[in-house]
């Protein structure tokens, strides 16, 4: 029996593909899974489901898992609009020479200003924050913690800073609608660097001002982007740890903000686990002794794609009532592919769950108002035609 799916349709990367005018989800039978594998487990044979996008382990090659027959309205789903604040580290630090004879300060800079001039990024909402505050910039040679450059005789305060939270509750260029990210280019050019590294108050005081941004202003997807040279130094409770719990509070929290990181520099894999903590899976590493301008360009092009174009609103009701989150499926149809695969909900059904398998989340399992696509399968679909059914019971990946 054919119905009309209440089905949404979005493309990511290129237009949106018509919606079939003859839907079905009848159910077909699944190939028996091989000895051992997890029930719902991709088979060994064939051509891998989903051209190649991890779906979190759902599909037999060439079958699809036994659903209910939908039936319903269609409706348009909402791409999130994206609010991006950057938490950057300008400590003493940020003087030192990279391969080039640049130092990672004007590096980094660089790359950001470029991000936020490109007229693609027009309508991300952009507001940033610097680590350390109430510092004193110089320094005499031979004073603990003080960087000194050879051949142009210039020193640096590299330690120091506020370890209060209220002060970094308080961005330099706040977050405005309508977006304007151009501001950031006139701030940064006028910004030093000195100090230490309190990322945890820095971090923490930066959730405070995030957390009452969402508040007024609902219904947009908030990310933090934390970008650092170096491992959390100075001040009380302030380790990787520390900062890692911060990151998984604010995830966890009423806002979901995801919180990027990108690590300028040699020797930053604890940066990882704050990655990790944050729901984007681990951080972006960028190393002197390479390409560091091309590389923090690169990871900030990657933020923008995982952030922005893999979260997806979804109503409250349709016509034919409340949604229930727990019949809600997603489809990804592979551009130049005729036929969609099934996208599991993560075991726990938030980001946490997320891993190499991909798979989809709630904000908030138990109150959501949107999806988001886990990282692989978001990078992996960037040209894929993504499709948000309601009616069936959702597909859940096995533990």
């Amino acid at each position: 029996m054919r119905q009309a799916t209440l089905c949404a349709a979005i493309a990511l990367g290129c237009s949106a593909a018509a919606s079939d005018p003859r839907p079905d989800f009848e159910a077909t039978p699944s190939a028996p899974a091989p000895p051992g594998a997890p029930a719902g487990a991709p088979s060994s044979s064939g051509p891998a489901p989903g051209g190649g996008i991890p779906l979190g382990f759902v599909e037999s090659a060439g079958a699809t898992p036994a659903i209910p027959t939908c039936g319903g309205l269609t409706v348009e789903p909402e791409q999130l609009p994206l609010d991006m604040y950057f938490l950057v580290d300008s400590s003493g630090s940020m003087a030192e020479p990279t391969r080039n004879g640049a130092n990672k300060w004007d590096l980094m800079n660089e790359a950001l200003v470029a991000f936020l001039s490109d007229p693609q990024n027009s309508q991300i909402n952009a507001g940033i924050g610097y680590f350390p505050v109430g510092v004193t910039p110089t320094c005499v040679a031979g004073d603990p913690g003080c960087l000194c450059i050879p051949f142009i005789n210039l020193c640096l305060a590299n330690f120091g800073g506020s370890c209060e939270v209220s002060d970094y509750a308080a961005p330099a260029v706040p977050l405005l609608l309508p977006p304007q990210p151009t501001r950031l280019v006139d701030d940064l050019a006028v910004r030093g660097f000195a100090g230490g590294t309190p990322t945890r108050p820095a971090l923490e005081g930066t959730y405070r001002y995030l957390d009452s941004w969402a508040a007024a202003n609902p219904g947009r997807k908030l990310v933090a982007v934390l970008a650092t040279d170096g491992e959390p130094t100075g001040c009380g409770s302030n380790s990787p740890q520390s900062v890692a719990e911060l990151a998984r509070v604010a995830l966890s929290g009423p806002n979901r903000i995801q919180t990027f990181v990108i690590g300028v520099g040699r020797s930053l894999a604890a940066l990882n686990q704050v990655a990790a903590a944050g729901g984007t899976t681990q951080a972006f590493l960028t190393d002197t002794q390479s390409d560091l301008q091309g590389d923090f360009a690169s990871a900030l092009s990657a933020i923008r794609s995982r952030a922005g174009a893999c979260a997806f609103a979804i109503p409250e009701r349709t016509d034919q009532g409340p949604v229930d989150p727990g019949f809600v499926n997603v489809r990804v149809t592979p551009q130049g592919a005729a036929d969609a695969s099934l996208v599991a909900k993560t075991f726990d059904g938030a980001a946490s769950g997320c891993g190499p398998q991909g798979g989809w989340f709630y904000d908030d399992p138990g109150a959501p108002t949107r999806i988001q696509l886990c990282n692989t399968t978001c990078e992996a679909a960037s040209n894929a035609r993504i499709a948000v059914e309601f009616g069936c019971e959702t597909v859940v990946q096995p533990r």
